[in-house]
């Protein structure tokens, strides 16, 4: 996509000519993308899961108790069901402390919890003790727990998958800094996103929606259809153009595969205009360790020789994580390779997070 488009450039582009439209679409998408960028530092870190408590006791039956006699918690319990028992359900149990456990629920007498972690040491707990007991978001992988990817919508620069956002969570996002992008799950299925570069008077007076329905969520696929639509911020009545799109997710949050097709378009100003060949993306995510992934999404148009080639890493924690890679720019009709960097910042707020 042209960031760079402004009201009066994309009313030109609206009376251009269709066939040329059509073949500008990625190599468009690649000079604006070449323009915004000069160099770029990344600098990003993550903090584990604490998995400690902060004062333990040796207690009989080889236990361990965080409870001192006469020592009170800081506060109460805020987010614990109000009948808690034995399960074999994976828990996050949070302590009034700050300590956070991972585990399950081995006995509950009276207003005491017995927790086993996930290194199979088992504590006990006063229930007052306890900030909040919730599923875990994740899985155990050879007894260690990897916390689930909170950026699961998105691959590495511009491409969704076929997932969407759970109805009350969403994400600030800063794609190469200069794009910001708020998403927020409106219902289970619907996704509603929208932005506005940082600097208009250099990229381009311009907001970017972009809508996304999930027709079909089953385990291990995700199917979804959207639209990511430019409008000049000084002549909205003037239309659109942008891209309407289908794209579907196959394999599990941590190992899969996304494939996707979109038909650039032109709306307002002039005669509608919808491309006739289609832009499309194959990417996927593989991770590797607890906190870390490989991401690819690549685009291409049938029959055209360029394609953008995308590849890089996403590092995460509980909340916030961030991507960074490279794209290429091969076969198109220039001198050399044109490649760039690729950077993005994702912050994941609501639904208990």
């Amino acid at each position: 996509m042209d960031h760079a488009i402004g009201p009066r450039r994309g009313r030109r582009s609206l009376d251009a000519d269709p066939q040329r439209l059509s073949r500008l679409t990625l190599r468009a998408a690649l000079k604006a993308a070449a323009a915004a960028l000069a160099t770029l530092t990344l600098l990003a870190g993550t903090a584990a899961v604490p998995l400690h408590l902060a004062a333990q006791t040796s207690g009989p039956s080889g236990q361990t108790s965080a409870h001192e006699p006469g020592q009170a918690p800081a506060q109460a319990l805020i987010q614990v069901p109000p009948q808690i028992l034995p399960s074999d359900t994976l828990m996050e149990l949070r302590l009034v402390d700050g300590s956070t456990l991972i585990g399950r629920i081995v006995a509950v007498e009276d207003d005491r919890i017995t927790f086993e972690t996930a290194t199979g040491v088992r504590v006990e707990f006063a229930r007052n003790q306890i900030r909040s007991l919730l599923p875990a978001r994740g899985s155990l992988v050879d007894g260690r727990f990897w916390p689930e990817d909170p950026n699961r919508t998105r691959l590495l620069a511009v491409s969704p998958t076929g997932r969407s956002l759970p109805k009350g969570e969403g994400y600030l996002s800063a794609f190469w800094i200069f794009f910001p992008f708020v998403g927020y799950g409106v219902t289970d299925n619907f996704t509603l996103s929208a932005g506005t570069p940082l600097i208009p008077e250099v990229i381009g007076r311009v907001i970017y929606l972009a809508p996304k329905l999930r027709v079909l969520g089953r385990e291990n696929m995700d199917v979804a259809v959207g639209v990511l639509a430019l409008l000049g911020t000084e002549a909205l009545d003037e239309g659109s153009v942008g891209i309407f799109y289908g794209v579907g997710t196959f394999g599990s949050p941590d190992h899969s595969l996304t494939a996707g097709a979109g038909w650039a378009y032109a709306w307002g100003g002039g005669d509608p205009w919808v491309s006739n060949e289609p832009l499309i993306m194959v990417g996927g995510e593989h991770r590797v360790g607890p906190r870390t992934k490989l991401l690819t999404e690549n685009f291409f148009v049938p029959g055209e020789s360029g394609a953008l080639l995308t590849g890089g890493m996403r590092l995460f924690g509980e909340r916030l994580s961030v991507d960074f890679g490279i794209a290429v720019a091969a076969g198109f009709d220039s001198d050399g390779t044109p490649w760039f960097p690729l950077l993005n910042f994702v912050w994941n707020f609501g639904g208990g997070r």
